[in-house]
C-alpha cells in the first residue's frame, strides 16, 4: 500500500474537530512511513496541503504531524522536508500565513531543522533557508 490508511491518519490527526493534538494517529503515521506501509513523500504531502487549511487550528496540527514524523521517521523523510521544494513551500506560507501561532510555529521548525541537519551537507538548503529567513526577519518574522 502506496497511500492508504497514512493519509487517513493524517487527516485524523488534523482534524479541525480536533481540541487537542491526537498523538495516536501521529504515531501511527509514523509506524506506517517506518514500516514502509506509507511512502514518505505522499505522507509528507498529504501533511503539507493540510498546512494551507483556513483553518489555523488545522495547519498547527499539520505542523505537530510534520514535526513528529521528521523527528521520528529517518531518512525518507528528512529527504523529502529538507529539500528545495518544501523549503520554498514552508517560506510561501509564511508569507500568506497571518496566524501567529502558526506563523510561529514554522519558524521554529526551520530553525530546530537547520540546526538538527547543520552537519548533513544534502540537507543544506534548510541552513540556506534558515539564513534567508533570518536577514528577511523583519518580514517573514522573528527567527
Amino acid at each position: 500500500r502506496v497511500l492508504g490508511s497514512g493519509t487517513a491518519f493524517v487527516y485524523k490527526a488534523t482534524s479541525q474537530l480536533l481540541l487537542e493534538t491526537d498523538w495516536e494517529s501521529i504515531l501511527q503515521i509514523c509506524d506506517l512511513i517506518r514500516q514502509g506501509d506509507t511512502q514518505a513523500k505522499y505522507a509528507i504531502g498529504a501533511i503539507k496541503k493540510k498546512l494551507y487549511d483556513k483553518n489555523p487550528h488545522v495547519a498547527l496540527y499539520a505542523l505537530e504531524v510534520l514535526e513528529s514524523v521528521v523527528k521520528n521517521c529517518g531518512q525518507t523523510v528528512h529527504d523529502e522536508v529538507a529539500s528545495k521544494q518544501t523549503m520554498e513551500e514552508l517560506k510561501d506560507l509564511l508569507k500568506k500565513q497571518t496566524e501567529p501561532n502558526v506563523r510561529n510555529k514554522i519558524l521554529y521548525l526551520i530553525q530546530a531543522w537547520a540546526h538538527a541537519f547543520r552537519n548533513e551537507p544534502k540537507y543544506k538548503v534548510v541552513q540556506d533557508t534558515y539564513q534567508i529567513m533570518k536577514v528577511e526577519g523583519p518580514r517573514l518574522g522573528r527567527c
